[in-house]
This record gives structure tokens, C-alpha cells and sequence, in this order.
């Protein structure tokens, strides 16, 4: 940090607000979810900042850090060297050129890994922007990440209008989300892409509205998907399947037909899934579905080793192979969604989390006590959306618990299924409340019937 994140990052926060605020008043008249909006982005930026000043002062480095030096490398290229600037940015550079980049920078990502060299790509142009203050592009990364998230909230917010302050929380206020998801990381831009799948998919395909801008975020969301984090997109193709299938299936009348039609509908959208993964399969690497289970396998043994400081925890041993990871997946599972727990915490930033997971736990564990275990699907299966955000949160948990075994990355690789596993557990106790109501109303008028 320097003078440069004393000046600048004020300058860009009293602008977004101010703006924000604008934004708000004028929307705020006909829809009062919008008394969010603006308590919503200050949140973010503070995740954001936070993130900066945790990296800088308690890990002494790290992601954020390394991302913020290849962006402002690259911006450095923009300004003296054009042309290969271009080449780089735009091009498609050898691992062996990294001597173009000109960079005096203690670390800087390069193509050898391209994920990561792609994430400090999409933030060179807010860097530049900021005049290369962290700070600074810290504040805009946030601001700009927050558009998709502020429109995932209005897509659950258009299905359950009654639960706008509920819902809040889940999507625009859970701590853990606003800490890892907000700053100079690749989860802001992987949340942040997966929030404007969901939107783009809600209204293009479920609502049927046309509009390519919706078509387009698909596009772009997926996009972005495929190359920093493949598995979320992967993820969130199942859930997709089964959103379409149970509003086709809502809208057969005979129930002969919809018992022999709905596996049909959910066999082709399977062969359709695999197929595009398939295909895909060329340009992902090591996220290429034959090479998917033994990469997941690796990295999970790798993850237990002892050079990761004690911070891990075992869902045991695996074959690469989908009956193998299917055979730990409860444990998987669990771990995602409810872990580190408190007895796991081992640091400031892991008990934080672990008090986080335990009121998830336990919301969690007292819908299935109320609901009986079984009544608690049957509400899940009883609206589409629901249906979509809990199955995306499985798979994505699947997919992260097979792969993961250290706290540290769990913590902050577990973020983008968190609001939609959340906003489920909150439109399920709103059904179940529902129903409550409904036979104690019940109950009370044919009580009122025997005293006529």
C-alpha cells in the first residue's frame, strides 16, 4: 500500500454511492426492495476492503496481491508498450515469453497458468482505471461484482415477493460471501458469473422472455465460467435440467403422463449435459471430464499433506472414477456446506466461518426435525427455483468437498453455493410456516362449522 490507496480508493467510493444512491431513489418509489440496494453495495465494498487489508497486514500476501501485480503489469505494457501489450492481452503468448511482460513486480502470473493469468486479465482494466491503487480497484471490482449479485436477489425476489427482507440475507449479507466473494480474488468474478447465469437462464428461458441481453449473459457468465473455474458451470447444469423439466412437468394436467414423460424430459436433458461437457472437453485441461476424477483425487490427497499446516480434514480415500467419488460424497457433502466447524478452527478467520456454518447447521438440521426428513423434499420439489438453487448447491458441494481438503481454500472456494443452499432453507421454512397456518385456519373454521 502506498499514498496512491490514500487518495484515490476515497475519490471512487464517494462516486459508486453517489451513484448508488441516485440509482436507488429512483427505483426505490415503485419497489421498495430497493431500501437494499445501497446498504447491499457498502457491504461489498467493506468485504472487499477487508479482504485487502487481511492480505496485507495477517497473511502478508498472497492471491489478491499476486492478481493486483499482473494487472498493474499489464497496465504498465498498455502504457509503454502498446503492441505487445496487445499480443499478450489479446494474443495467444508462449510460456517462454514472459520476459515481454517487462515486470518489476515481486510476482506475476503468466500463461503457464492460465486461469489465474485470465483472472488478473479481467482485472487489468479496473487496475488502469485506479491508477493501479488496490484499494482503489478493490472499490470498483466490488462495485461492478455486485450488479449480478443485486440481480440474483431480484430473481428470487420475483418468485417469493412476501420474503424480499428474508431472502436478503442469504444473497446479499452473508458474511463469508461478502468477505471472499467481493475483492481482488477469482471468486468475485466466479460468484458474480454464476449470479448472472441464473438471472440471464430465469428470464430467458423459465420466463420466456426474448431479450438477447439475457441471452447474452448466459453467454458471457459462461464464458467466464469456462475459464477460470469450468466445475461451476458443470455444477449448474444439472439444476438446470431439472428447473425446465419441473415447469414442462407442472404443466401436464394427466398424471399418467407426467409419470412417464418427466424420466424421458430428464434422461434427454442428461445426454444434452454430458454431450456439451464432451465437447467442451478439448479446451478445459485438467477439468476435461475424462481427467476430471483423477484431478479432483490429486488434489484432495494433496490438500491432507502436512505442509498445509494442519489445517486439513479426510473424507477418506477414493478411485478417480465416479462410483469412487460418489462412494464419499455424503462426506463431501457435509464438509462443504457445514465445515470448518468450531472444534476445526484453528485461526481468527476460520472460527468466523465456523460460527457462520454452525447457524447454517443448525437451521439446517431443525427444518428436516419440523419437517419430518421426507416433508423436507417434498417441499424443495414443490417450486422449480427452489429445486434448481438446492440441486446447484449439492453438486457444486460434491464438486468442492471431492477435491478439497484444507480449511483454507474451503473457506473461500465454498462461497458461490452458500446463498443459493441459504435461500433455500428460507423459502422451505416460509412453505412450512405456510402450511402451519393453513391447518390451524382450517382447524379454526371447522370448529367454527360445529358450533353452528
Amino acid at each position: 500500500m502506498d499514498i496512491y490507496d490514500i487518495l484515490i480508493p476515497p475519490f471512487y467510493f464517494i462516486l459508486i454511492l453517489f451513484i448508488a444512491h441516485k440509482y436507488k431513489l429512483k427505483h426505490q418509489k415503485n419497489d421498495k426492495i430497493y431500501s437494499y440496494f445501497l446498504s447491499g453495495l457498502i457491504v461489498k465494498i467493506m468485504g472487499a476492503i477487508s479482504l485487502g487489508l487481511v492480505y496485507f497486514y495477517y497473511y502478508e500476501g498472497g492471491d489478491t496481491l499476486n492478481y493486483h501485480w499482473t494487472a498493474s503489469a499489464l497496465a504498465d505494457l498498455l502504457v509503454n508498450d502498446p503492441t505487445n501489450f496487445m499480443y499478450i492481452y489479446f494474443g495467444n503468448p508462449h510460456f517462454t515469453e514472459h520476459y515481454l511482460l517487462d515486470s518489476h513486480y515481486d510476482f506475476t502470473y503468466w500463461v503457464g497458468d492460465q486461469y489465474a493469468f485470465f483472472v488478473a486479465k479481467c482485472f487489468m482494466p479496473f487496475v488502469f482505471i485506479a491508477g493501479k491503487s488496490y484499494m482503489a480497484s478493490a472499490i470498483i471490482v466490488a462495485s461492478v461484482c455486485y450488479i449480478p449479485v443485486w440481480k440474483l436477489y431480484k430473481v428470487f425476489v420475483n418468485e417469493f415477493p412476501h420474503l424480499y427482507k428474508q431472502l436478503a440475507v442469504p444473497i446479499l449479507f452473508m458474511p463469508s460471501v461478502i468477505f471472499w466473494g467481493s475483492g481482488l480474488m477469482k471468486d468475485s468474478i466466479t460468484f458474480s458469473a454464476a449470479c448472472l447465469f441464473v438471472h440471464g437462464f430465469y428470464w430467458f428461458f423459465i420466463k420466456k422472455n426474448r431479450n438477447l441481453l439475457y441471452f447474452s449473459g448466459i453467454i458471457l457468465a459462461g464464458l467466464l465460467l469456462l475459464s477460470i473455474k469450468p466445475y461451476i458451470l458443470f455444477a449448474l447444469f444439472p439444476g438446470s435440467v431439472l428447473w425446465m423439466v419441473a415447469l414442462r412437468v407442472t404443466n401436464i394436467k394427466n398424471k399418467f403422463f407426467k409419470v412417464i414423460i418427466a424420466p424421458a424430459i430428464i434422461a434427454i436433458g442428461a445426454i444434452v449435459v454430458l454431450a456439451m461437457m464432451q465437447n467442451f472437453s478439448g479446451n478445459l485441461g485438467k477439468y476435461s471430464i475424462d481427467k476430471v476424477f483423477s484431478t479432483a483425487s490429486s488434489a484432495q490427497q494433496d490438500l491432507k499433506q502436512s505442509y498445509y499446516g494442519g489445517n486439513s480434514f479426510d473424507i477418506g480415500d477414493y478411485e478417480p472414477t465416479l462410483l469412487g467419488m460418489l462412494s464419499v460424497s455424503h462426506k463431501a457433502i457435509f464438509a462443504t456446506l457445514f465445515r470448518p466447524t468450531i472444534f476445526d478452527a484453528r485461526n481468527v478467520v476460520m472460527f468466523l466461518s465456523a460460527i457462520e456454518n454452525a447457524y447454517i447447521l443448525c437451521f439446517c438440521v431443525y427444518l428436516l426435525f419440523k419437517l419430518k426428513f421426507f416433508g423436507f423434499f417434498k417441499l424443495i420439489r414443490a417450486n422449480s427455483l427452489v429445486l434448481f438453487s438446492f440441486t446447484f448447491a449439492l453438486f457444486f458441494a460434491l464438486s468442492v468437498g471431492v477435491s478439497i481438503a484444507n480449511f483454507g481454500a474451503l473457506v473461500r472456494l465454498k462461497i458461490p453455493c452458500i446463498p443459493f443452499f441459504m435461500a433455500s432453507l428460507v423459502i422451505i421454512n416460509s412453505m412450512r410456516s405456510k402450511k402451519i397456518l393453513e391447518k390451524e385456519k382450517l382447524k379454526y373454521e371447522k370448529e367454527l362449522a360445529k358450533q353452528f
